[in-house]
């Protein structure tokens, strides 16, 4: 067991609430079109090439409760619309420094595009559309259309797009899209990740999407537009084309963990580093280390950078060292905790520690080492960066 005061003792440091927002205090109607969502709770929506606007259903959201949806067919025809932060509900505002911000929303896949993401009214007309420059921030966009696939925006613009037969996305499901916002990374330029959970699937964590991690973000803080992440203050959304439809909207900070580099053969495998459980304050989180030999003695490493450690730049080949067939250390050590791997193989090396509270946010990055018979006796896993809310 290792203990909570060592993870305190590495990093801590406040965290901001996360604001939720769903529509079910809105009025709504599963009769089409439903009801007009624009002066509802502070929305504004505008409706372009169609008679249909963008309205509220009452049950229509995968959890039976209201959402948006816009029904109008065919290409050039959308809808635009946006909710400013105000005293009915508001997200707390970002700041250049922070590494683990997020959004997310629930959406119902069509074809020609859906887009959600943070905004700036710049303008400060009180509401923002996508012909007005310099409004929107970082953004998703989600379609089948070729296209369009998955796609994250960043604020400078320039899409990066994945296909979605790869994350077996298709049309009329409910994916829940987070966008993961490192806002220090960069250069104070931002790096996005975008994690995907298929909600019709039954699908109950996320999963990072491939070619879209650490996509650079065009931020600048010094900006008067929403390249500016602190003057974000709003929330946007764009339907194109028919049977779009949002709900479960969230602006905050997220814990999260995601691998990075390749662990070694362990004896039984790779040894990979994986976490489990909820990555925040008074959550319980489990590392589990696979592929390894069983009954070996092993260590968790875990540290506070993944540059460098003792002077020396990581990630640090370990095979000339130690005579190690495909090893590298890549974190600091910082604090450890140590086990022995299961009882048959592949063998599994974990480690389980209550997250601490009060709230406080750390950064750290993980890694195992065990005993194995391999070149050199040891075994390391990937690295894998912790993000604790």
């Amino acid at each position: 067991m290792l203990r909570p005061s060592i993870l305190v003792a590495l990093l801590a440091a406040p965290a901001a609430a996360q604001a939720s927002y769903s529509f079910n205090a809105l009025q709504g109607s599963d009769t089409h079109p439903y009801t007009l969502l624009d002066g509802q709770d502070g929305w504004s929506e505008q409706t372009f090439n169609a008679r249909q606007r963008c309205g509220v259903t009452a049950t229509l959201s995968h959890d039976a409760t209201p959402c948006l949806r816009f029904q109008e067919v065919g290409p050039g025809y959308g809808c635009d619309a946006s909710r400013k932060n105000d005293a009915a509900w508001s997200f707390a505002p970002l700041v250049s420094t922070q590494r683990n911000a997020y959004f997310q929303a629930d959406m119902f896949v069509g074809y020609w595009g859906g887009t959600f993401g943070m905004a700036y009214d710049a303008n400060t007309n009180g509401i923002v559309r996508g012909s007005e420059a310099g409004e929107r921030g970082v953004r998703f966009v989600l379609g089948t259309q070729s296209n369009v696939q998955l796609q994250l925006v960043p604020a400078s613009g320039a899409a990066v797009r994945v296909p979605l037969a790869a994350l077996g996305i298709a049309s009329g499901q409910w994916i829940r899209v987070r966008v993961l916002l490192d806002l220090a990374a960069n250069g104070a330029g931002g790096l996005g990740s975008v994690e995907v959970q298929n909600l019709t699937l039954g699908q109950t964590s996320f999963t990072s999407v491939p070619g879209l991690q650490d996509v650079p973000l065009g931020l600048d803080p010094s900006a008067t537009d929403a390249r500016n992440a602190a003057l974000w203050d709003a929330l946007f959304l764009h339907f194109e084309g028919a049977t779009y439809m949002l709900d479960n909207i969230e602006v905050g900070r997220a814990g999260f963990a995601r691998a990075f580099g390749s662990g070694c053969a362990a004896g039984a495998g790779t040894a990979t580093l994986s976490a489990q459980g909820q990555l925040q304050a008074g959550g319980v989180l489990q590392l589990d280390s696979s592929g390894h030999a069983a009954g070996q003695p092993g260590v968790l490493l875990l540290g506070i950078s993944d540059a460098s450690y003792l002077g020396l730049a990581l990630p640090l080949a370990l095979d000339p060292l130690l005579g190690t067939s495909g090893c590298s250390l890549f974190t600091s050590i910082d604090a450890t905790a140590s086990g022995i791997t299961s009882a048959s193989a592949p063998a599994v090396l974990s480690f389980s520690f209550g997250v601490p509270s009060p709230t406080f946010s750390a950064r750290l990055y993980a890694q195992t080492l065990t005993l194995a018979p391999v070149p050199g006796g040891l075994a390391l896993s990937n690295g894998l960066l912790l993000q604790l809310r």
